[in-house]
């Protein structure tokens, strides 16, 4: 058994560069959350070309 544990015996130079690599990984996750929380959502250009529908009042004069 402890033949198996001593893959974990990292050298000083080997566990910085395994610090280094989690904090990059991180580091990319959080940026990727925060712009898929912070995207702008997308409004539909059809939106902007709607006419509003006429109030009571217009319908019944032009009757």
């Amino acid at each position: 058994m402890k033949r198996f544990l001593r893959i974990f015996e990292l050298s000083k130079n080997e566990q910085r560069v395994v610090l280094i690599v989690i904090f990059a990984l991180l580091a990319i996750s959080l940026i990727g959350y925060e712009r898929r929380v912070h995207r702008c959502p997308v409004q539909p250009s059809s939106a902007t070309g709607l006419k509003s529908s006429p109030t009571a009042g217009e319908t019944v004069g032009d009757h």
